[in-house]
């Protein structure tokens, strides 16, 4: 019985294999199986995308000009300040011995000068613009002295939140120590490759998606374009910002991810094909077309912008209606 059946499923294997085939054979002989598409008036959207990140319009990153040890810090991540706010402060005490040691010097020197100049007359030239060197050289020692004294404290430039604190008490200051934004300008910020840049202006349309919100969809403005490149491991990027929707409730906040589709270029109502079915040799694009006896014969054509949903749009060689065919070398020999 099990081998009864065993021929049986063996035999069912072997029609379904034959039929198969026999189909293949009549569709190439009857040219069914070739793929074909009727050209027909549609609209070609041309975009270009890229990815980036929402960023503040003002912001402050804070360091200090020389390392020092900190005595004092006094906001945390997070915490709101106000422009002219003291954030951290530095060991002042090598400072304040500097520029007292300067005082002395410029009222050491500024004495000199004095009693000199009462017997004014009594000195060379070249000796009296040496007494006044010191005199001058003693005075930019202190200034010199008096600057290093503001820069022992960090004091905030504007109105905002603190986002970053990468210092704590009794340790020695070194690089960006601080990070202040304005919370209530906020942009997006791309970098785009120097081909997709060179077809974009500010008058076009774009649209954002957030990683953060399911990516929903919002129209965008352009805000700039920069006129100068900047380099990312030896590959041109131009820094885009666009403003962030103008009818969006929701919080965005820095550093949230986005991706930008610009549409730089849109034809409507014109005669498009898909771009599968377009060849090209050294005469030109072409497609393929019924000719005397249902011979495939090559049709060239002029083409406009290539659209991102795979179609492109025909300007000249065709017309709506004319039905073309998607043909390789196989079927060519096969009629």
């Amino acid at each position: 019985m099990k081998k009864v059946i065993k021929i049986i499923i063996i035999s069912i294997v072997v029609l379904f294999v034959a039929w198969l085939v026999w189909q293949r054979y009549a569709k190439s002989n009857d040219g069914s199986d070739i793929d074909n598409y009727v050209v027909h008036y549609g609209d070609v959207v041309e975009t270009v995308s890229a990815s980036g990140e929402v960023t503040p319009v003002h912001y402050a990153n804070l360091s200090f000009v020389v390392p020092a040890l900190v005595v004092a810090v006094n906001v945390d991540i997070g915490d709101t300040v106000t422009k002219g706010q003291k954030l951290i402060i530095l060991d002042r005490n090598s400072i304040v011995a500097e520029i007292q040691s300067a005082r002395i010097d410029v009222e050491k020197a500024e004495t000199a000068e004095r009693l000199a100049r009462r017997h004014w007359s009594d000195y060379k030239p070249e000796e009296r613009e040496l007494i006044k060197k010191d005199v001058v050289q003693a005075r930019t020692r202190l200034f010199g002295a008096q600057s290093q004294f503001k820069n022992t404290e960090i004091i905030s430039p504007i109105d905002g939140i603190v986002t970053q604190r990468n210092v704590r008490v009794g340790e020695v200051a070194q690089g960006m120590v601080m990070r202040v934004i304005d919370e209530d300008g906020m942009e997006m910020e791309i970098l785009m490759s120097e081909t997709d840049a060179a077809k974009m202006n500010k008058e076009q349309q774009a649209f954002a998606t957030f990683d953060a919100y399911n990516d929903e969809q919002f129209s965008v403005d352009i805000l700039s374009i920069d006129p100068e490149a900047v380099k990312v491991q030896d590959v041109t990027y131009y820094r885009t910002t666009f403003a962030l929707p103008g009818d969006m409730d929701k919080n965005i906040l820095s550093g949230m991810s986005v991706d930008v589709d610009v549409v730089v270029n849109q034809k409507n109502n014109v005669l498009t094909v898909p771009l599968r079915f377009v060849r090209s040799d050294d005469a030109g694009e072409y497609v393929y077309i019924k000719g005397v006896d249902d011979q495939y014969t090559k049709q060239y054509i002029t083409t406009g912008i290539e659209g991102d949903d795979g179609d492109v749009e025909v300007v000249d060689g065709l017309n709506e209606g004319s039905v073309i065919y998607a043909v390789y070398d196989e079927d060519l020999d096969d009629k």
